[in-house]
């Protein structure tokens, strides 16, 4: 630009400056020396005419702090005027206007100023009506995106605080695009869900489902269902649910529930009941199979150290994959796999994965398992049933099983609910509704409410059985009844068990009978020797009574129905009693005859016409007339067994084999040992191999390579 165009420049503007100095100029002359009530009156004359810079220096009034007058609306107001204002100027008069200060950028400068400064002071109030004010006001204010976030947070805390699902369904309504929408949302599902159930009743449940079916929590009302209509966890509730809610997703677990429960001993009568009552159950393939396979025999077997199972042929059914197996028990057996326990039924199907440290044979339907060193339940659909938390946990008896926390005992019902606390050093199973517990060392007996039936007056206690128990007290023994009344008093030395209504008594070497009613039918006359190979109880109406080393039988009234010269007789058998004189056993009949002669040096009760005997240490088998059918050529064995179908085991020099009624050794003394598995089932074990008998076709099922 030359001279001669800045002059003219200069011109223009001295001209032009000279035609507006008028109020205005002075107003800003004013301002300039903080005048504030003049140059606010001289702006308020002008803002007619000049408008921008009148509205500019009202606001730059209102926006200082100096002055009565300070606003920091109005001085929002007035920088929004002159911004307006000043837009529509021509270019002549905003270079007029550029005298006093007053410039598109000077007014968007003070703009901003007041941006901040009015949301610095309505932050300060923290309200949700002072963040309102704001955001309505400054809606072009680069902060109003910060004042509505604080606003919504402000909104939603306070909402939170409410906690309610109407003030949730509020804040959604009122702040749609919060970026609390989200929780707001899950919260007002949330509370609605339980203001609407906090009843926990089946009914309530049902009504919020035809209020909200499309809530979120609608399938857990659906599973509250569920857990309220089958929360005894019988047949009958089950079927009841499935009727009543054919379309809730538990309907498939209560059909398998229902079946586990109805047919939890697993035998073939329960499954074909279960098939004739329940015809619309849906699992007809599992039912079909579990019929084909409930009585199927399956023993475990070994190959290459792997563990299967094989049928009563021999056939392999189950391959040997297994690092052990378990027998079958309801259905259901253990194995292991990477040093975990889980559950495969007889199709060989894994039914319970490889989780457990430890597991328990499924009994009525549950099996205690361990994780972690903690106890839990779990059923046969393999759902935990109760939590690991606990130390021990017995077997169901009447409904109820013991647990344990450390040393305190407690008890659950079969819906896994503690019932009783964890509060007793000792607890035992209900035995006909009363259980025996311990605390302080001293016992009594609490009911299935947990409520003390009998005090803790006793130094121990036994389980009831038809109505009485034994008691111990300051080392004698007695009898109580349910009422803790004592049937006979706590002054014995020992008690036997009832049968017969009649119980032997002793006291002082010497022992008698009492009945149920604590009367002493038989008085204490008879020594206590110790001289007993059978418990001193009444077997076929007939007892065991010893005077001065001679014993004799006696009858319920006490009387002697033998002779009483015998140096050891036990009860009668098969018509038979053992009788012993000078160290040698025979065998009286009924009528007092000695039938076999005082030979033996041991006999046991005849069993199926036959006896074992022992003569010279050997064992050998005679009939009832005496006669030898098997001869004296096995060695004498605490692990004696009868015959079955026919076979007996017997022991030579340390080893086991299997004898049969003609005296043939069927299977030769050289197994290390033989055990009963099915009827007519025997496991052989020898040098460390295993293989399976069939007593019945006196055949091998299987044996282990190298057996």
């Amino acid at each position: 630009m030359n001279k001669l165009k800045i002059g003219a420049m200069l011109m223009l503007l001295f001209f032009s400056s000279n035609s507006i100095a008028g109020k205005i100029s002075k107003a800003y002359d004013a301002l300039r020396i903080y005048n504030y009530f003049e140059a606010k009156r001289l702006f308020e004359k002008s803002l007619k005419k000049e408008t921008s810079p009148a509205a500019f220096g009202l606001s730059n009034i209102y926006y200082r702090t100096d002055n009565p007058f300070s606003n920091i609306d109005s001085a929002y107001q007035y920088i929004i005027l002159s911004e307006k204002k000043f837009q529509s100027l021509s270019t002549k008069t905003k270079l007029n206007y550029l005298l006093f200060g007053v410039s598109e950028l000077s007014i968007d400068s003070l703009k901003n100023k007041i941006h901040k400064k009015a949301f610095d002071f309505y932050k300060s109030q923290n309200t949700i009506v002072a963040f309102d004010k704001y955001i309505s006001n400054y809606v072009t204010a680069p902060e109003c995106f910060d004042a509505i976030a604080l606003r919504n947070e402000l909104a939603f805390n306070e909402t939170k605080t409410l906690d309610t699902y109407q003030a949730y369904e509020r804040f959604i309504e009122t702040y749609p695009f919060s970026v609390e929408l989200k929780e707001a949302t899950e919260r007002f599902y949330l509370t609605k869900f339980k203001s609407l159930t906090k009843n926990n009743t089946i009914e309530a449940f049902e009504q919020f489902l035809v209020q909200d079916p499309q809530s979120p929590f609608a399938d857990e009302a659906k599973n509250k269902i569920f857990f309220l209509a089958t929360k005894n966890g019988t047949v009958e509730e089950y079927y009841q649910f499935i009727q009543k809610y054919p379309d809730n997703p538990n309907v498939d677990y209560a059909w398998l529930t229902l079946y586990s429960l109805y047919t939890a001993s697993y035998d073939l009568a329960s499954l074909l009941d279960f098939k004739t009552e329940f015809t619309d159950f849906p699992f007809k393939d599992i039912l079909k199979e579990d019929i084909e396979l409930c009585n199927k025999t399956l023993l475990p077997i070994r190959e290459n150290g792997k563990w299967g199972f094989v049928d009563s042929s021999g056939y392999t059914v189950i391959p040997c994959i297994y690092e052990w197996v378990e027998n079958f028990s309801e259905g259901l057996a253990e194995c292991g796999l990477n040093n975990k326990s889980g559950f495969i039924n007889k199709a060989g199907k894994l039914i319970i994965p490889f989780l457990y440290e430890q597991v328990d044979a499924f009994n009525k339907g549950f099996s205690v398992v361990k994780i972690n060193e903690k106890y839990g339940l779990i059923n046969k659909l393999g759902k935990r049933i109760l939590q690991f938390s606990y130390d021990e946990i017995s077997e169901f008896s009447e409904g109820f099983a013991t647990v344990s926390i450390g040393d305190k005992f407690g008890y659950i019902n079969e819906q896994v609910e503690i019932v009783i606390p964890i509060n007793y050093t000792k607890a035992f199973d209900f035995k006909e509704e009363l259980a025996a517990v311990e605390i302080g060392g001293q016992s009594g007996y609490i009911n299935k409410f947990g409520e003390v039936i009998i005090g803790f007056k006793f130094d121990w206690v036994d389980n009831f059985k038809n109505g009485l128990a034994k008691v111990k007290s300051l080392k004698k023994l007695g009898i109580i009844n349910k009422k803790g009344e004592f049937v006979l008093p706590c002054e014995y030395d020992l008690i036997g068990d009832y049968k017969n209504d009649l119980v032997m008594v002793m006291k002082d070497q010497k022992y008698g009978f009492a009945n149920r009613e604590g009367k002493l039918i038989v008085p204490l006359e008879f020594d206590y020797s110790g001289n007993f190979s059978l418990p001193l109880e009444y077997k076929n109406g007939f007892a065991v009574a010893e005077k001065n080393g001679k014993q004799g039988l006696i009858d319920i009234t006490g009387k002697y129905v033998t002779a009483k010269d015998f140096d050891r007789i036990e009860p009668f058998s098969e018509g038979f009693a053992p009788v012993m004189k000078k160290d040698k056993w025979g065998f009286i009949d009924e009528k007092m005859k000695l039938v076999v002669s005082y030979t033996y040096h041991s006999v046991q009760q005849f069993e199926d016409c036959i006896s074992s005997v022992t003569k010279n240490n050997k064992i050998g088998f005679i009939n009832k007339s005496g006669k030898v059918v098997i001869d004296f050529l096995y060695d004498e064995s605490d692990d004696f067994a009868h015959f079955n179908n026919g076979l007996c085991v017997v022991m030579l020099d340390e080893k086991m084999g299997l004898v049969d009624l003609s005296g043939k050794l069927v299977v030769p003394c050289e197994v290390d040992l033989i055990t009963k598995e099915k009827e007519t089932v025997f496991k052989f074990e020898k040098n460390s191999k295993i293989a399976y008998y069939n007593s019945a076709t006196r055949s091998y099922i299987w044996k282990e390579v190298g057996y």
